[in-house]
């Protein structure tokens, strides 16, 4: 009698085994796929910080462009004041070479 106890104890203990085996199979194909699942949402969030990078500098660009009035006049002083700066600007690198 004891023997078929320890029979049954023993096939109790290997269908365990068994479905921790699938159990463990199972487990490791999940962590595949979610394994690729990280890898590509990691360059999709490359992908979108760089597009948000290139937004900003275009918003920055807009932003300055529509800041500049439309009106001749304004258009003109403008002008004069970039012409006056740039002046500016090759006098000081003159004053540096020398």
């Amino acid at each position: 009698m004891p023997s078929t106890e320890l029979n049954d104890k023993l096939q109790a203990l290997m269908l365990k085994v068994k479905s921790l085996g699938k159990r463990f199979v199972a487990l490791q194909d999940e962590n595949k796929q979610l394994s690729r699942q990280i890898e590509r949402q990691q360059l999709e969030i490359a992908q979108l910080e760089k597009e948000l990078k290139q937004l900003r500098i275009d918003n920055e660009f807009l932003r300055v462009a529509h800041s500049v009035p439309a009106k001749p006049e304004a258009v003109a002083q403008y002008k004069k004041q970039v012409a006056k700066m740039v002046r500016d600007i090759d006098r000081c690198i003159k004053q540096l070479k020398a």
